[in-house]
């Protein structure tokens, strides 16, 4: 039986302790809209959400526009990712940042990555790709080529923020039903159990109820189908266009964590997968959603635009 892997859990810190730590309720895994107006409204699927914040707590503007999720961002702007989850189990989250492991910083890869813990309706803020247990380096806006991900050889990922769910791997119940009541012999007075009461005396177990393994293969079904639909949103995930931000790998922060046991209940096949998407003004404009009164740019100029000079206006 293999041995649940180590996650790490932030420290909690009183107002008067660093700033840095408000908020901060996370534990990191395994060392652990215009036409579309803007609005607070994170990414959300499954019972679980994901959306940017800057450095004061404030979620960034946020777009849905053709079935994604989008965020502006502003070049040299720091910003957080919070992961909530909204179920009543704990789950494990890996987060990646222009398709590198926030905690890593390898390429993603959430069958071998780690990832921070959440508790039931609980979040964690992400704060920057992580250096140690008590640093972090700030994750800010930035050029392509000048981000983390373009500087280690993968700038095409850039512009987007992903998040795999695992769920927490416990032990099912098994539900056995009570005997029956003992009933008299009609012909000796005396009290007799039935043929599984006597079967339970002679130390044989009672077969486990029938509706609880209905629920649990209903809840698998449930499980399954959650997952396929997040394989379907990564297959129409939007037409891939040069993106005008990235995020650099910024400045140390302060932002502890604790090592602390999570099993996963599957341990390569996510729950759910989370994906939002940032760029600048004219970047979120060039995909036809209006910021600020961009809006998308006109056609290239042609030569021969017509056949024949028309009058010019009186």
């Amino acid at each position: 039986m293999s041995r649940p892997q180590p996650r790490f859990r932030p420290l909690r810190f009183r107002p008067s302790h660093v700033r840095a730590m408000l908020g901060a309720a996370l534990a990191l895994g395994a060392l652990l809209a215009l036409p579309a107006l803007a609005h607070a409204a994170p990414a959300a699927a499954g019972g679980y959400s994901l959306q940017l914040e800057d450095e004061y707590g404030r979620t960034l503007s946020t777009y849905h526009h053709r079935g994604s999720t989008y965020v502006l961002g502003h070049y040299g702007t720091r910003y957080n990712v919070r992961v909530s989850n909204h179920s009543g189990q704990r789950i494990e989250a890996v987060v990646t940042v222009d398709g590198r492991d926030a905690i890593s910083g390898e390429l993603g890869d959430y069958t071998g990555q780690r990832g921070y813990v959440i508790d039931p309706y609980g979040s964690v803020l992400v704060e920057g790709f992580r250096q140690s247990n008590s640093n972090v380096a700030a994750f800010r806006f930035t050029s392509p080529g000048d981000s983390y991900s373009g500087r280690r050889g993968s700038a095409q990922h850039v512009g987007v923020v992903g998040v795999a769910v695992f769920r927490e791997k416990h032990r099912r119940p098994v539900a056995v039903a009570p005997p029956p009541p003992p009933r008299r012999s009609p012909w000796n007075g005396g009290w007799l159990g039935d043929a599984r009461s006597e079967a339970s005396k002679s130390g044989a177990a009672d077969a486990p109820s029938a509706a609880p393994m209905e629920a649990e293969a209903l809840a698998d079904d449930a499980v399954a189908g959650s997952a396929a639909r997040g394989r379907a949103s990564r297959r129409y995930a939007p037409p891939r266009q040069q993106n005008n931000l990235g995020t650099r790998y910024g400045e140390s922060q302060y932002s502890p964590v604790v090592e602390v046991p999570f099993e996963r209940a599957r341990s390569s096949r996510p729950n759910q997968i989370l994906s939002l998407y940032y760029d600048d003004a004219r970047g979120l404009a060039n995909r036809g959603i209006q910021v600020y009164g961009y809006a998308p740019q006109p056609p290239a100029p042609q030569p021969f635009p017509r056949r024949f000079a028309p009058p010019p206006p009186y």
